[in-house]
């Protein structure tokens, strides 16, 4: 507790003091995280704390067979991706790019890349981020500079170690976008005594614009993924524009030119999946059972995508995605999820609200239906002539003696402080086993 929370425990008179909620459980949750034998396995490689494996082990107080135990899980998790990971020598084998990618994700996911803060050249680093940035970009995007940073401080520490970039075994395209100085790389090998290295740039500016996704429109990476986008010798503006027809005719009308960061994420999806042509380790697999449980329609967006990547994967150039179709469809799933609920009328939960006549109320139920995208509401008549997947009902003394209890919400004016988000809850329950029912 005192390493979560800086704060010592014990008093001058050896008085032991643990104040109300002075962590909190995702606190907790992360300090065992970052302590336990795979996450620090990981930092041991990439920092080169251990020359061995005895080494590691005597560090850490677990035996070898401990250490094997442990760490079967995360071996096998390199697998999936082809690359391997030799415990006895503390090495991983494999794409370089995807290994740096899966440090990144790591340390990004658990630390937000803190537990790297404490490297040598850290404060230079972000000293020379600050020397040469944009005036324009100044005290905004932390998060993506974050990123950056941590993307910056994995390729230095692999470089030194002598594992460099295959990114042009992968493909021959430049991510440097035209017009760049270098100056600023310059000065960052040096930080590393290491001589500027143009593929090193180059798969620095992949891993800076192209393979995270965006998250709004106003993100700074769009523009240069649409330049990329457009340039006549893209190869995959044919088969998105053929999966866009697709997605129209057989999904629903989304409006990828009206939506240009959904339109660079679908582009982004694709691109990241060919330039390794294989499974590739996203961030999102981390949590997919979760996703997958939460948002049931997701499963039925994602099988409706993969049919078509399927067609795909039988021509020349595209035999690769056979082996990861239903990972891409998945991905992209999610990207058009949010548009998809608003869209598609067949999954949405039909909802009947069966009325007390007090105007208000009616109001703030139709209001509610008008946030949340995946339900429709009318109002409702007695007797009932028209069935609903789910009743809003205005009175106990309204409801219909054959209703389910599972189909219906009363409206109780004792708590009607925190209606909407118990009847929220309601709704989403319903929503959730409807969906169940047409996977």
């Amino acid at each position: 507790m005192e390493k979560i929370s800086n704060k010592q425990l014990l008093t001058a008179k050896n008085k032991l003091i643990i104040r109300e909620r002075m962590i909190h459980y995702n606190q907790y949750q992360n300090f065992l995280t970052t302590q336990s034998i795979p996450y620090q396995l990981l930092l041991s490689i990439i920092k080169k704390q251990d020359e061995d494996l005895a080494s590691f082990c005597q560090r850490n107080y677990i035996s070898r067979s401990t250490c094997f135990r442990q760490t079967k899980k995360l071996a096998q998790y390199f697998k999936d991706y082809h690359i391997t990971l030799n415990l006895t020598n503390l090495t991983l084998t494999g794409s370089e790019m995807l290994i740096r990618i899966m440090f990144f994700n790591f340390f990004w996911f658990v630390s937000l890349g803190e537990s790297l803060d404490d490297l040598y050249f850290s404060d230079d680093l972000k000293a020379l981020f600050e020397l040469y940035e944009a005036e324009h970009l100044k005290d905004k995007y932390a998060i993506g500079k974050k990123q950056a940073m941590l993307h910056c401080k994995i390729n230095l520490l692999r470089i030194k170690e002598g594992h460099f970039t295959d990114i042009y075994e992968l493909t021959p395209t430049s991510f440097i976008p035209s017009g760049t100085d270098l100056e600023f790389f310059y000065d960052f090998f040096q930080l590393a005594n290491l001589k500027l290295d143009i593929l090193e740039i180059n798969s620095l500016f992949y891993l800076f614009y192209y393979w995270p996704f965006l998250n709004s429109k106003s993100d700074v990476q769009l523009p240069i993924v649409e330049h990329s986008y457009l340039q006549a010798n893209n190869h995959l503006k044919k088969v998105l524009e053929e999966f866009e027809t697709h997605c129209q005719k057989y999904i629903s009308n989304f409006n990828f030119h009206e939506e240009p960061s959904l339109h660079a994420n679908i582009y982004l999806s694709l691109l990241n999946f060919t330039v390794f042509k294989q499974k590739i380790p996203l961030t999102t697999f981390f949590i997919s059972t979760y996703i997958q449980k939460k948002y049931p329609m997701i499963q039925i967006l994602a099988t409706k995508i993969e049919s078509y990547w399927k067609k795909i994967a039988n021509r020349k150039n595209f035999l690769w995605l056979k082996n990861c179709s239903s990972e891409l469809a998945f991905i992209q799933a999610c990207l058009l999820y949010p548009y998809y609920t608003k869209l598609e009328e067949d999954y949405k939960l039909k909802v009947g609200f069966i009325n007390v006549s007090e105007y208000l109320i009616t109001y703030e139920i139709f209001n509610l239906g008008e946030k949340i995208p995946f339900i429709e509401i009318e109002k409702a008549h007695l007797p009932l002539t028209e069935q609903y997947d789910f009743y809003i009902i205005g009175s106990p003394l309204l409801i219909p003696p054959e209703l389910d209890p599972a189909k219906y919400a009363v409206i109780d004016f004792c708590r009607y402080n925190d209606f909407e988000t118990a009847l929220y809850q309601r709704l989403s329950h319903a929503h959730h086993e409807k969906l169940k029912k047409q996977l």
